[in-house]
Parts: structure tokens; sequence; C-alpha cells
């Protein structure tokens, strides 16, 4: 197992941990809208939307490097 395999099994356990000591139900309000839900089901979409984010930005710097060799 790679270091960095172990870094990210860390970080996704105290995620988790920190995950299930914050399942109360909070109150999530955008603009308008006004929603009802768990805590850790609002981290874990805030999470999953930041992978998101990094990943189509690595994305997109890959194809502006690829363009700028050719």
């Amino acid at each position: 197992m790679t270091v960095k395999r172990i870094v990210f099994l860390v970080i996704g356990l105290l995620f988790a941990v920190f995950v299930l000591q914050n399942a109360q139900v909070v109150e999530v309000r955008l603009f308008f809208w006004t929603a009802q839900a768990s805590r850790a089901l609002v981290l874990i979409g805030t999470f999953i939307l930041g992978l998101f984010a990094g990943w189509l930005s690595g994305l997109l710097r890959r194809r502006e490097q690829q363009s700028e060799e050719k």
C-alpha cells in the first residue's frame, strides 16, 4: 500500500467519524429555497460536490495544457 493510499484512507476514516457524530437534523437555506436534512447528508453532499469540482478543475487544466502543447 502506498503512502498516498494510506493518507486517503485516514482522511476518509476521519471524515466518516465526523459525519457520524453530526447526524442531527438541520435546516439548509440557499437563496429562497429551504429544506431540512440530516447534517451528515449535507456534509456528504458537500464533500461529493467538492470532489466533483476538483476532478473537473483537473480535467480542464489537463485539456488546456494539451492544447498549448499542440
